[in-house]
């Protein structure tokens, strides 16, 4: 069986230029397989915050999101309404314990300031996972093209070479070192283009969920302090009432 074109530049190739080619078919299969996790990953997550938000604009309380448990593992969004939720039981129950305070607005404020940088710590650490790999496709786009580059100048260098040594530009002295220089530059070109476009493809996606996210985050804490104000006056305004009743 006759091997391919291809191959058999290759195969020709001096043994810089196999090296070159195989570091270049090792970024390519690394890169590919970030490309076919990151697809993976940026799916379910879209596909879990669309499945979240349907069912966020019908919840009738922000403690509700418990129920939704089942909607929250693959939804970055649903994981910060639940944190949302666990900082509304945590600003409550201080609230309760320090029934002393006198300046209220402060105190609430000042737990409002907790619960909104909490919320924007959670916001970073789930949006760090779907970076993963991403960096590693941008320095292939910028690698590969240079190390194709670098078999160029060693292919034609070796053509050189032979017509010195050979004393002879005939074509079976040429042709090697030039297969070798254009080999390498058509690999390095062919691992460096998709690495590039999906870079960039990768960055918009992970960029917009981000967006999405921030935008949410803002929601919740507006929901948040929302619930906890009504809590807490209905609380309040309950409070002379059962101190009258226990007087009658």
């Amino acid at each position: 069986m006759n091997a391919t074109p291809v191959i058999d530049m290759i195969i020709r190739s001096g043994w810089m230029g196999r090296l070159i080619i195989f570091l270049l078919v090792l970024l390519s299969f690394i890169t590919w397989a970030i490309i076919f996790s990151r697809l993976y990953v940026l799916s379910k997550v879209n596909g879990g915050n669309k499945s979240f938000r349907h069912k966020w604009a019908s919840l009738g309380k922000l403690s509700d999101v418990e129920k939704l448990e089942s909607k929250l593992a693959g939804s970055p969004l649903g994981q910060m309404a639940r944190r949302g939720s666990l900082e509304m039981k945590r600003i409550l129950e201080d609230a309760r314990s320090h029934t002393g305070v006198k300046d209220w607005s402060f105190f609430l404020q000042n737990q409002f300031t907790m619960a909104a940088d909490h919320l924007e710590s959670i916001l970073m650490s789930l949006i760090a996972p779907l970076d993963k790999g991403v960096l590693m496709l941008a320095m292939t786009s910028a690698i590969a093209p240079f190390l194709g580059l670098l078999g160029t100048v060693w292919g034609i260098m070796n053509s050189f070479y032979e017509i010195g040594n050979q004393g002879s530009a005939s074509l079976p002295v040429v042709a090697p070192g030039i297969a070798e220089a254009l080999i390498t530059t058509i690999v390095g070109l062919m691992v460096a283009i998709p690495a590039l476009f999906f870079y960039n493809y990768f960055n918009h996606k992970i960029e917009k969920i981000e967006n999405e996210m921030d935008e949410f985050k803002e929601l919740l804490t507006v929901r948040l302090k929302r619930e906890i104000f009504s809590m807490l006056f209905t609380e309040q305004q309950g409070r002379p009432h059962t101190q009258s009743n226990r007087q009658m």
